[in-house]
């Protein structure tokens, strides 16, 4: 059986467990709590820190490299479950890097700021904060939610091309699902996953996408 280690609010946790549940795989996973990596760290042998970490009879497997995609390559390759087309490299590459840095780097602060529903456990969400305010500052959740509008509207602008992919055709590629579209529904989902947010209203055809993908995971 396959394991899963994540943190399920993960946009990448999230796109890996979609492709597992795409693919039939037999699977289990971990939830781990955001300050205990020692799972990961003793897996990797020292080599990770980082969430998602996939373990599968004797391999192991994490992403190395800057877009991240050994997980999904390797369950694409086991599974056989077409996500990497060979003439659709290029533009995935392309997809993979607005949608991780551009889309997320706007959608995780609007799911970051109701940190404290998802989070229960005060010592997990303590040293939740902690590391954020290392990494952007202090008091920059506070900050994040006094910019929401700004954000939410950054956010709009970041799908209307993607909304406008899909509008005459049902994935973000074409006819089949890739790796891109499972890739911008961990960015969703970790965007939803609060609970207080949802798609704007006006991406009807992203809104149609996303209930497909839904179906497929």
């Amino acid at each position: 059986m396959i394991t899963l280690y994540q943190h399920p609010v993960s946009p990448f946790c999230i796109t890996i467990e979609a492709i597992l549940k795409y693919a039939k795989a037999d699977y289990q996973t971990v939830n781990l709590f955001y300050y205990d990596r020692r799972a990961i760290v003793e897996k990797s042998q020292g080599q990770y820190y980082k969430m998602p970490l996939l373990e599968d009879g004797d391999t192991v497997v994490w992403d190395k490299t800057d877009l991240g995609q050994e997980i999904a390559r390797y369950l694409n390759a086991k599974f056989k479950i077409s996500l990497f087309p060979l003439e659709l490299e290029g533009l995935q590459a392309i997809l993979a890097r607005y949608i991780e840095y551009e889309v997320e780097s706007v959608s995780f602060k609007l799911n970051d700021i109701y940190y404290e529903s998802w989070l229960p456990d005060l010592y997990d969400r303590t040293m939740w904060l902690r590391h954020k305010e290392r990494k952007f500052g202090p008091d920059c959740v506070a900050l994040w939610q006094s910019h929401k509008e700004d954000l939410l509207k950054q956010l709009e602008e970041l799908l209307t091309p993607l909304d406008q992919m899909v509008s005459q055709q049902p994935f973000l590629t074409g006819n089949a699902p890739r790796f891109a579209d499972f890739d911008l529904f961990g960015i969703l989902g970790n965007y939803t996953f609060s609970g207080h947010n949802k798609l704007p209203k006006q991406f009807g055809h992203l809104k149609r996408w996303h209930e497909g993908m839904k179906k497929l995971s």
